[in-house]
């Protein structure tokens, strides 16, 4: 009886993987192509000829849907299973985008703007709210010492994916714009279009663009109904207000959300301006940011594997350590980039893929193992609530208080530089707080190093 179970524990892991991956990837492709944080969104937001602020807001908007994370508590708190619910809110969401290319439609461009902030405010949210209930759904399927290697591996397998659909987009993309190499030009005439890749076609092509993600968004939600879902513990039975309020007596969370706090605020100064720095500040093409982006995608998933072993085998908080060093540095290496003269960044991709990899698993699995088991949901989405708005403030903080130009020496810093330069000092400094949060499976950094130059040493 024991081994008909373990077999069938592995079944259901095995499904439960192959599952999340198929969705995952209809989900990846969506999130490339028309979510906030997609270089397609900014390139709408440029062609509206967007402000600093505006770009500080679609940054907020992206934070601030972290929010709605609790919600999904209180939606799920008397409901027998986490599926349902989960599909219809994120499908809401994900409809949403498929408007967005009518704010070319309107004659004034700022009211355009609005149209986009507000409508992916609505979108974000809504998908916000189904991710916490989708955390609450995993974690009970995925043991804890497997989840590292779990989130690695599909992270790995999606943004591989995505990559590619985001390279075929972007290529599509710069074909409208005025200036065309001879390849471009050769691909237009093979295909015959030469009246249809027209600088004035480019933003209806976009909103196409959008189209096609979100009805790729609504088709993965179909594989994620065929995922398994095990019943919901008794805590279930719980006063919500309780629930609320576990995650706040917990010590060891408070000391986690104070860390929290200070890394998400620190990593959204400058976020709003990475993408509009190179486009307008450094007359980057679509195209140039996708191989920057794939040289950080590529970096990040030679290094999913690795840091799948090294959190379940060290914890979460050593790994941590490594990301902050280099979160801090990668801003730092943008003070050196102008206008013609940005090869440093292809240098500054290979480094932030591979923190951004591990942060990423991080920021999922962090909250989890110090969660009490069977409240996840509820330690994930304050955790997720209160970081978001910590984020979304120093976002908006950007473009309130966006700085002029300074000049050192005979160098001359843009103002997105100086804002990136006092985010890598912020972010170095959220090893103060990091220090004081406990992990029970956490290994000293040292001795986690140590292990990793001579992995083959045995004990005497």
């Amino acid at each position: 009886m024991h081994n008909k179970d373990k077999k069938q524990k592995h079944s259901r892991l095995r499904t439960s993987f192959k599952t999340s991956i198929t969705e995952g990837i209809f989900a990846q492709i969506y999130g490339n192509l028309s979510a906030i944080g997609s270089s397609f969104i900014v390139k709408l937001m440029v062609i509206l000829d967007a402000s600093p602020m505006h770009y500080s807001l679609l940054s907020a908007i992206g934070q601030v849907s972290a929010i709605w994370q609790p919600l999904g508590v209180a939606v799920t708190h008397k409901l027998k299973e986490h599926k349902s619910t989960c599909i219809k809110i994120t499908a809401i969401g994900r409809f949403l985008t498929i408007f967005l290319g009518l704010s070319l439609l309107f004659n004034n461009k700022l009211q355009g703007i609005w149209f986009v902030l507000i409508l992916l405010f609505f979108s974000a949210g809504l998908q916000s709210l189904g991710a916490n209930i989708w955390i609450a759904w995993i974690s009970d399927l995925i043991p804890l010492s497997l989840r590292g290697r779990f989130f690695s591996r599909r992270n790995q397998i999606l943004i591989g994916i995505g990559l590619i659909v985001s390279y075929i987009f972007s290529f599509h993309i710069d074909l409208f714009e005025s200036a065309k190499g001879a390849f471009k030009l050769g691909y237009i005439h093979f295909l015959g279009a030469e009246k249809f890749f027209l600088p004035q076609n480019q933003p209806w092509f976009l909103a196409g663009v959008y189209v096609f993600a979100s009805l790729m968004g609504l088709i993965g939600l179909y594989f994620l109904n065929r995922q398994p879902e095990s019943p919901l513990p008794s805590v279930q039975e719980q006063r919500l207000r309780e629930r609320y309020f576990a995650p706040v007596k917990d010590k060891n969370f408070r000391l986690l959300s104070v860390f929290g706090i200070w890394w998400m605020f620190a990593i959204g100064v400058g976020s709003p301006f990475w993408g509009p720095f190179m486009m307008k500040k450094l007359s980057m093409s679509l195209f140039e940011i996708q191989i920057y982006n794939t040289i950080s995608v590529l970096s990040s998933l030679l290094s999913y594997q690795f840091w799948g072993r090294f959190i379940d085998k060290n914890g979460n908080k050593t790994a941590m350590q490594i990301c902050i060093a280099l979160g801090g540095l990668n801003p730092m290496l943008w003070l050196f980039t102008n206008a013609g003269n940005y090869s440093i960044l292809w240098l500054e991709a290979l480094s932030s893929g591979f923190m951004w990899a591990g942060t990423g698993i991080i920021t999922t699995n962090f909250v989890l193992s110090v969660a009490v088991k069977g409240r996840e949901q509820v330690y994930s989405g304050i955790y997720g609530a209160i970081t978001g708005l910590a984020m979304m403030l120093s976002t908006l903080a950007c473009g309130i208080f966006y700085p002029s130009s300074i000049t050192i020496g005979k160098r001359i810093l843009e103002p997105e530089q100086v804002i990136f330069g006092i985010g890598g000092i912020m972010r170095w400094l959220s090893f103060i707080p990091l220090f004081f949060v406990v992990e029970k499976r956490n290994v000293p950094l040292p001795k986690a190093l140590l292990a990793l130059i001579k992995p083959h040493s045995k004990k005497c």
